[in-house]
């Protein structure tokens, strides 16, 4: 299979196709790392749910839950799925020798779309779960400063 990187003199790349790629390449990059934060936060939640109490608390609990299953088990894994599947079929017009296949672009575009407005969605989420997180991890600040161990 043709890769989109290789050095060869049979295919003319477009500089509008290696900005895509790259674009996508970002954008993969980008989700995978998204969903090792999702599994860390998934984690300090687990380790600071036991110091809120309030209904609120729990109710916020269960939100940042719900979303970081939501987000780690199937929208992130959805849009790798269609980034690479898009990386593939870039390697496949380069192969039959058709950079001028209007549907990559319009695909491409799109699907970019989409991770722009996830990314602007997942900063949000991000810093209302450091806020929240922030306010059970104050106990172990107050630990550390009386001089104990943090677990």
């Amino acid at each position: 299979m043709v890769s989109v990187t290789s050095v060869t003199d049979k295919y003319i790349l477009q500089p509008s196709l290696l900005t895509k790629h790259r674009r996508t390449l970002d954008a993969i990059s980008a989700a995978v790392l998204w969903k090792l934060e999702l599994t860390f936060f998934q984690r300090l939640l687990d380790r600071y749910a036991p110091e809120f109490s309030a209904e609120e608390d729990k109710k916020l609990i269960d939100h940042f839950q719900s979303i970081f299953l939501y987000y780690r088990s199937e929208l992130i894994d959805s849009f790798i799925t269609k980034l690479r599947l898009l990386e593939a079929s870039l390697a496949v017009a380069l192969e039959t020798h058709n950079e001028t296949k209007l549907e990559y672009f319009r695909v491409h575009d799109s699907l970019l779309q989409e991770i722009d407005a996830l990314r602007d969605q997942y900063a949000v989420y991000k810093e209302e779960f450091f806020k929240f997180i922030q306010r059970g991890m104050s106990s172990d600040v107050t630990t550390l400063a009386a001089g104990e161990e943090l677990k």
